[in-house]
C-alpha cells in the first residue's frame, strides 16, 4: 500500500505543477493534509481523484520529462568526462531505449490486470512473492528517496560555498551550510503543498539557465581559444559511472503506473508513445547538458556541474536557482517517507511531525559527511536500476504478462534483463567514480587546445 502512496504522490505533485492544482485541494472535505497521505482507504490509482482519463498525452510528456530533472542531471558532466562524448551519447540513448521497454512491461501488466500501481500489481504475484516483492520494493524507494534528499543538501551546502568562498574546500562551512539549509527546510515540509508545486516548472527553469551560462563560457572560450581538451570518443571504466548516473536521472518506474492510469483514453500503445517522445525530449536534454558541461570545463569538471560555473553574476544567479528549486523540492520527498512508515503503524499528527524532524536531522547528519555528489548519484542509480529495471520488470514480465506462457525468447529477454541488470548494478556499486584518468590513455580521438 505504501508503494500506492509513494507513486501516486509523486505524480499528483507533478501533475499540480502543470495544471496549477494540487493533491489536497481535490480531496474530501474532511481528509486533511496529513490524513490524505495514510492509507485509511483503499483508494485504487485506477479512480483518480480529478476524474477518469484526466491528463492529456502532453501533459503526461511534460510531467515525465520534469521527472527526470533531479540533481542527477548535475552529475552527468562528470560522468561524460569519464567515458567521452560519443560513448556518452551511445549510453544515454540505450538507458533510455531500456527504461522505455521496462516501462512498457509494467504498463502491458497493469492494463492486463487493472492494477495501476507497483504495490497492486505486485501483489497479484503468485505466493509469497508477491508479499516480500512488495516489501523490498518499498525498502528500496525508501532508501532511494532518502539519498534524493542528501543529494540536495549537497547541491544547496556546494551553491552557497561556491558564492562565499569559491577557491577554498572547507568542511565544517560545509557541515554549517547543510545545518542551516535543514533548519530552513523543516518548516517547508509542514506546508500545504499546493506552495510547493510551483518548484518543478523552477526547476525546468534553473536547467535552461545553468544550460545558458555554461554556454556563454564556452562561446567565450572558444573564442579566446581556450577551451579545454577533451575525449570524443574512448572507452574505459568511467562508462560504468555513466550509466548508474543516466539510471539516477531517469528512472521513472515507480510512478510510471498513476500517471498511465490518468491518461485520456489509455492504452498501452498510446502510452509507448507517450513515452518514447518525453524520452526523446530527455535525451536531447541529458545529452545537450552532459556534452556542454564536459566540453565547457574539460577533465576536471566536478561531479557537481554547478561548482565549475563562473563567480560572476549570472553564475550566482544560476547556483541560488538551482537551490531554491531543490529546497522546495525536498518537502514533496519527505511526505511519502511519513507515508510510507504510517501504512504499517498509523500515528498521530504529532507523531508524523516528529518522524518528519527525525528524517530531516537524520539526512542533516548524513549530507554533513557526504559530499561528493557525484559517488552519491551512482549509488542510489545502481540500485535503483537493479530493483525497478532488472528485479520488478523481471518479476513482473516472467509472471505476470502472457508472453511468459508464449515463447522461449521471452523467457531468455527476461532471464537476460535479471542477470546483466543485477551484474551491472553490483559493478556500478564497486565503481563509483569517473576514472577520468583511466580515459586518457583510452582515448581514440582527442579535441581542443587547452
Amino acid at each position: 500500500m505504501s508503494l500506492h502512496v509513494f507513486s501516486c504522490w509523486t505524480f499528483e505533485v507533478l501533475s499540480g505543477a502543470m495544471t496549477g492544482t494540487s493533491a489536497p485541494e481535490s480531496q474530501n472535505s474532511e481528509v486533511n493534509e496529513s490524513t490524505a497521505l495514510l492509507p485509511h482507504k483503499k483508494v485504487p490509482c485506477s479512480s483518480p481523484r480529478h476524474g477518469p482519463g484526466s491528463a492529456s498525452s502532453f501533459q503526461l510528456v511534460l510531467n515525465i520529462i520534469v521527472g527526470g530533472l533531479g540533481t542527477g542531471i548535475f552529475t552527468l558532466p562528470w560522468s561524460t568526462a569519464g567515458a567521452s562524448c560519443i560513448t556518452a551519447l551511445v549510453i544515454i540513448a540505450a538507458v533510455l531505449a531500456l527504461n522505455a521497454w521496462t516501462i512498457g512491461i509494467l504498463v502491458e501488466a497493469a492494463e492486463i490486470h487493472q492494477a495501476f500501481d507497483l504495490g497492486t500489481l505486485l501483489s497479484a504475484l503468485p505466493g509469497n512473492l508477491g508479499f516480500f516483492s512488495q516489501l523490498g520494493t518499498n525498502a528500496a524507494i525508501w532508501i532511494g528517496t532518502f539519498l534524493c534528499l542528501v543529494s540536495y543538501m549537497i547541491v544547496v551546502a556546494d551553491c552557497v560555498t561556491s558564492f562565499l568562498r569559491p577557491e577554498r574546500d572547507d568542511a565544517y562551512l560545509h557541515q554549517q551550510l547543510v545545518c542551516l539549509a535543514s533548519c530552513l527546510a523543516l518548516p517547508l515540509c509542514y506546508l500545504d503543498q499546493r506552495w510547493l508545486s510551483v518548484t518543478s516548472s523552477l526547476s525546468v527553469g534553473a536547467v535552461i539557465f545553468i544550460f545558458g551560462v555554461m554556454s556563454q563560457g564556452l562561446i567565450a572560450e572558444e573564442a579566446a581559444g581556450t577551451a579545454p581538451r577533451i575525449c570524443v570518443l574512448g572507452l574505459s571504466s568511467g562508462s560504468v559511472a555513466m550509466v548508474a548516473a543516466m539510471m539516477q536521472t531517469v528512472v521513472i518506474q515507480m510512478c510510471i503506473l498513476p500517471m498511465y492510469a490518468e491518461m485520456q483514453d489509455r492504452s498501452p500503445g498510446r502510452f509507448k508513445h507517450v513515452v518514447a517522445v518525453s524520452f526523446l525530449g530527455l535525451f536531447v536534454l541529458c545529452a545537450s547538458f552532459s556534452i556542454l558541461g564536459y566540453v565547457s570545463y574539460g577533465s576536471p569538471v566536478k561531479s557537481n556541474v554547478l561548482v565549475n560555473l563562473p563567480s560572476t553574476s549570472l553564475g550566482h544567479a544560476a547556483r541560488a536557482c538551482a537551490a531554491v528549486s531543490v529546497m522546495g523540492v525536498y518537502p514533496i520527498f519527505v511526505k511519502p517517507m511519513i507515508a510510507s512508515m504510517s501504512s504499517y503503524a498509523k500515528g498521530s499528527i504529532w507523531q508524523e511531525r516528529l518522524c518528519t524532524a527525525g528524517i530531516v536531522l537524520l539526512v542533516m547528519a548524513t549530507a554533513g559527511f557526504l559530499r561528493d555528489l557525484g559517488k552519491l548519484n551512482l549509488v542510489n542509480g545502481a540500485l535503483s536500476m537493479g530493483v525497478f529495471v532488472a528485479v520488478v520488470p523481471f518479476l513482473v514480465g516472467k509472471y505476470l504478462l502472457d508472453e511468459a506462457s508464449n515463447g522461449f525468447s521471452w523467457n531468455v529477454a527476461m532471464y537476460s534483463l535479471l542477470i546483466v541488470g543485477t551484474a551491472s548494478t553490483i559493478i556500478s556499486c564497486l565503481l563509483v567514480d569517473n576514472y577520468v584518468e583511466d580515459l586518457a590513455p583510452a582515448c581514440i580521438w582527442k579535441s581542443g587546445s587547452a
